[in-house]
């Protein structure tokens, strides 16, 4: 038995041989939705995947105790959660390394937005649902709807468009990403998805070329929206990266926007920390605490260090603070926020550091920087992310028939949210893995092969 051989049967027992079905995990202090507080752990039951009420008949249950300075929250639900990889024009969806880095970072439940080859991810979603593989849940997206998806045709009817809704509704998609898409062509996807309760999100523009202001989806109907708040801020005669260079955080008619968010119950999701990793921003947010090279193939790792600032990255740099603004801004009004990551993996173009799994606590700590309380960006990472997906009756708290997800640090992250990185713990379905053992079976994997 060879020694790379050995070394992976280890982290399969690790990983998945102490699977107890009922076990009762006490000590520490767990991360209450309703008060955004932690209190004094009192005992978290888990039943067969699923949280217990502590009175279910069962008289050998697994005992696993905590210290009094580990830290318990939700599973975290990332709902912009890119797998993608690209390189030379080619672009494919990675199943190797993302899906132990996202579990690794107590990222329990993602939302792919979008997915480049979603039979591929409905086979990864198999194998990890029967225990055989690592990985966080992944809550379909299916393909784009819209030019980002390979197989997409701009002359689709309204008639092909509710076809694929219904095809992947019925496949077990979570709910629909549109990116690329005509007026006619969003308002059948979000009438398609509401007809089997999914909900849509899309990455949107300024109106320009034909493209959809967020102001107009939302009229359609749209659940959430990445990115760009919309409205008539952006100029719809350029796109909107460059019409939000020249916004001004502080202009009054960003209030109607805003105020229409807020009236049609309209979620934002502003991934606010990549436009800041884009462009370089110097700040702690984006300190690379993984080292996050030791990750990457040796090509991966080549491409990168031989890469050159780029245009989009100088515009990045520019967004970034008036990004900060807008979203504090969006908050202080009473907006509904939701997290998302999106780090996809693009060597063609390269995004700056930080890969997805990694990359949900510089956007928890982003956030905190602009001033938005730790205990609201905890709540809108687990809590406020199920209810925007529409599963908040299966994930988000730790409560009675909710699926048995959290994640275990050292240290409150209320005092000091960075805290958040020192994931040592993670149990998804009521599985407990070793954060380090899923890094270490990552490192070396990510991007492609010579």
């Amino acid at each position: 038995m060879n020694k790379p051989f050995i070394a992976f049967f280890l982290f399969l027992v690790i990983s998945y041989s102490a699977f107890s079905q009922s076990r009762i995990i006490t000590g520490g202090w767990v991360f209450d939705t309703e008060s955004k507080s932690f209190k004094k752990n009192q005992g978290i039951y888990i039943v067969n995947g699923l949280f217990g009420t502590g009175n279910e008949k069962i008289t050998n249950w697994e005992v696993r105790s905590l210290k009094d300075d580990d830290y318990i929250l939700p599973g975290f639900i990332d709902l912009h959660a890119h797998y993608r990889v690209s390189y030379e024009g080619k672009a494919f969806d990675d199943t190797v390394a993302m899906p132990k880095i996202f579990l690794a970072n107590g990222i329990t439940s993602t939302f792919p937005a979008g997915e480049i080859e979603p039979e591929k991810m409905w086979d990864l979603q198999d194998a990890i649902d029967r225990g055989q593989r690592p990985g966080p849940r992944i809550l379909h997206s299916g393909p784009y709807f819209g030019t980002a998806a390979p197989d997409w045709d701009r002359e689709f009817t309204d008639g092909q468009i509710r076809e694929r809704v219904d095809e992947w509704a019925r496949r077990g998609a979570y709910g629909f990403k549109a990116k690329g898409i005509t007026a006619d062509q969003l308002q059948a996807l979000i009438d398609q998805a509401h007809q089997h309760d999914l909900t849509v999100t899309g990455h949107l523009n300024s109106g320009y070329r034909n493209s959809v202001n967020p102001q107009e989806a939302i009229e359609m109907g749209i659940d959430r929206v990445e990115h760009f708040l919309g409205g008539r801020l952006l100029a719809d005669s350029i796109d909107a990266y460059q019409s939000l260079k020249q916004l001004d955080p502080a202009d009054l008619r960003l209030d109607e926007i805003i105020q229409l968010y807020i009236d049609s119950g309209v979620y934002f999701d502003a991934t606010l920390a990549t436009y800041g990793a884009i462009g370089g921003v110097d700040s702690p947010v984006f300190f690379d605490f993984a080292f996050e090279e030791l990750y990457y193939t040796p090509l991966a790792d080549r491409v990168i260090k031989a890469s050159e600032p780029s245009a989009f990255n100088e515009l990045c740099a520019q967004i970034y603070p008036i990004k900060q603004k807008v979203l504090k801004r969006f908050y202080d009004a009473g907006g509904l926020i939701t997290v998302g990551t999106d780090r996809p993996f693009l060597l063609d173009n390269y995004l700056g550091n930080g890969i997805g799994g990694f990359f949900i606590h510089r956007e928890l700590a982003a956030m905190v920087e602009i001033g938005i309380p730790a205990e609201d960006v905890l709540y809108f990472v687990t809590q406020q992310n199920a209810e925007a997906l529409g599963i908040a009756d299966k994930a988000g708290s730790i409560s009675p028939g909710k699926w048995a997800d959290f994640l275990v640090i050292k240290g409150n992250p209320l005092e000091d949210i960075t805290r958040t990185r020192s994931v040592h713990t993670v149990v998804r379905g009521g599985r407990i893995y070793d954060s380090q053992s899923l890094k270490n079976a990552a490192k070396g994997k990510l991007g492609p092969v010579e």
